[in-house]
């Protein structure tokens, strides 16, 4: 009769264990966060906080914004095919994501330029030097960012990066703002 009961407490133990121990885990980790590092999601640098994007009056919608500091030449038009690429590829998506050029007004655009991005839809915004010495981000460096509807810097990229990363990332927040709609 005793191996029976002993049986029946093991039984009962075990039970106990198999329900109590996930909300332990889940209780522990939730106090230790730092325990859970893994590798980031974002491809690009988190802009944390995220910086203001002045004098954009248009439709709130996600940019993908090039941040040319000196005249446009063969890098700045590679980057320009880059991010109209990656745009593209958003296929039905594309109508949600602008893609804006900012310049300092002081730089050369070729004329011939300025029409293809009239044709593609690509916006342009030429600011002063002390509009971009507010803009910290907007430094000495061609960057990437994407932006979000509220006219947030929200990720930043070097030149380097893949249209891919870029992609990947733009597509995920897209797809989270969808579900938060």
């Amino acid at each position: 009769m005793s191996k029976i009961r002993k049986n029946n407490y093991i039984t009962l133990l075990i039970l106990a264990l198999i329900f109590i121990f996930p909300g332990a885990a889940a209780y522990l980790f939730y106090t230790h966060p730092q325990w859970l590092q893994g590798q980031p999601i974002n491809k690009g640098e988190l802009l944390n906080p995220p910086e203001l994007l002045e004098n954009i009056h248009e439709q709130p919608k996600w940019r993908l914004v090039l941040w040319v500091p000196h005249d446009c030449k063969k890098k700045c038009l590679t980057q320009i095919d880059k991010l109209a690429r990656v745009r593209l590829a958003l296929g039905r998506r594309l109508l949600n994501v602008d893609e804006l050029i900012i310049m300092n007004n002081q730089n050369q655009l070729p004329s011939s330029l300025n029409d293809r991005l009239h044709e593609q839809d690509i916006h342009l915004l030429l600011i002063s030097q002390t509009q971009q010495d507010r803009q910290k981000e907007l430094n000495k460096n061609m960057r990437i960012f994407i932006a979000n509807p509220n006219n947030y810097l929200v990720l930043a990229y070097k030149p380097t990066t893949s249209p891919e990363d870029i992609f990947h990332d733009l597509q995920k927040l897209l797809h989270a703002n969808e579900k938060g709609n």
